[in-house]
């Protein structure tokens, strides 16, 4: 398996002063794992992938002129957006669901998953970051959740997550608060709290700035919603970068 296999890049001429990265994009996994032991069905749940994200991101760059890089291959396979070092970069149960492929796992099957599927889909956002001159504003990783998780409900439709940026995520999360959608800061999880790794990790390595942005996965349930969230999103994105 090559691996060019394990990430897709859209646009990679974009001039757009953005780029966007998903490292959920798919429930998708190499024909050697089968379903990592767990019905298919299961996979596309949101805990195989990122609901929508990937749509999202495709309907963003209909609008604007942006490169997006996307991860190829379920969250479950290997988590893209955690630090080798997270216990949960691959977990053997996810929101109650148990994955036999990664329970007890050998230290062999760990280093194959990194170098396989981790690692070229890291490299690919260097490379593509690389080739921007002038650098672009802003690195933007996409990801929807879930509005139910356990017995918590999460009453709100964006999220913006950050560790550094605050001002640029507020005005961020301004511009989507007047476009009429719920916006929370750092939720449901917090970019301080080291969640939003790849943003965080590439953005350092570049002198980039960086952000993500969480959507609600009840609001890409269709063509039609999913294409309003993108345009939004990229009247916004419109909005807000370039001045910089």
């Amino acid at each position: 398996m090559s691996a060019a296999s394990s990430f897709t890049i859209l646009n990679p001429n974009g001039t757009f002063p953005v780029v966007l990265t998903c490292e959920h994009a798919s429930y998708a996994l190499p024909p050697e794992y089968g379903t990592l032991g767990i019905p298919a069905d299961e996979l596309r749940r949101h805990i195989g992938w990122d609901i929508g994200a990937r749509a999202v991101v495709q309907e963003i760059i209909q609008h604007i002129d942006s490169t997006a890089i996307l991860s190829q291959y379920s969250r479950l396979l290997i988590d893209c957006n955690r630090d080798l070092s997270d216990d949960d970069l691959i977990i053997p149960e996810s929101d109650g669901t148990r994955v036999p492929a990664n329970m007890h796992l050998t230290e062999a099957e760990q280093r194959r998953r990194i170098r396989q599927f981790y690692q070229p889909y890291h490299a690919a956002i260097d490379h593509a970051l690389a080739q921007k001159i002038p650098a672009p504003v802003l690195l933007l990783s996409v990801h929807s959740f879930t509005p139910v998780l356990g017995e918590k409900k999460r009453s709100f439709d964006l999220g913006i997550l950050f560790d550094r940026y605050e001002d640029l995520a507020r005005e961020f999360g301004q511009g989507l608060s007047h476009a009429g959608y719920r916006v929370r800061s750092n939720e449901p999880y917090s970019g301080y709290e080291g969640l939003i790794f790849s943003a965080r990790s590439h953005g350092e390595r570049h002198n980039l700035v960086y952000l993500e942005i969480e959507i609600n996965n009840g609001l890409l349930l269709d063509r039609t919603n999913i294409a309003a969230m993108g345009q939004k999103l990229s009247q916004v994105l419109t909005a807000v970068f370039p001045s910089r």
